[in-house]
């Protein structure tokens, strides 16, 4: 952190008193670095707006996952730990973030196949927000002795994990 305001400090410093050249090579030291961090941050918040339905939902599911998962681990198991707990919600919050990232730079890389974007674009965001709503099924499941949700909700998520095949979940024909 010293280094990084010594050397803004060190170069605003020469805009203000050198030669037209250090002048120059100061403005391009200073702006390059932040012209990339803001370049970055403005696509992220173009993303998040553009996107906040999706965003929303995947929080909203995991902060229900978080709830259903307390009482789980405090009621069922009785393993509960705040640690455990913080754990868990910041684990889950990290690889939704990271796993909507990767799936969102790999659906851009096919953006002109519109057909390869499309089925991207569902089964990428389905993945991310059956992460939460999947484990917040399960342990309503596990909860309820396996009342609800129903065992054939259980399945048809238990089975798209394992295959990744969308016409699976909304197939009614037995598997």
């Amino acid at each position: 952190m010293n280094y990084l305001l010594t050397f803004t400090l060190k170069h605003l410093l020469l805009l203000h008193s050198s030669s037209l050249v250090l002048k120059i090579k100061s403005v391009i030291a200073l702006s390059l670095p932040f012209s990339i961090v803001t370049w970055f941050f403005t696509k992220i918040s173009q993303w998040t707006i553009s996107n906040g339905e999706f965003i929303a939902g995947v929080l909203t599911c995991i902060a229900i996952d978080h709830v259903i998962g307390s009482a789980y681990h405090a009621f069922k198991t009785k393993d509960f730990t705040i640690k455990k707990n913080l754990i868990g919600l910041i684990t889950k919050l990290t690889f939704c973030a990271g796993a909507a990232i990767l799936f969102e730079i790999i659906q851009h890389t096919v953006k002109e196949t519109t057909f390869i974007y499309d089925y991207l674009k569902s089964l990428t965001r389905l993945m991310v927000i059956l992460y939460p709503a999947g484990s917040a099924f399960m342990n309503m499941s596990a909860l309820t002795n396996g009342v609800f949700p129903p065992i054939g909700w259980i399945q048809k998520i238990k089975t798209f994990n394992q295959d990744l095949d969308l016409d699976k979940i909304k197939d009614n024909k037995k598997q």
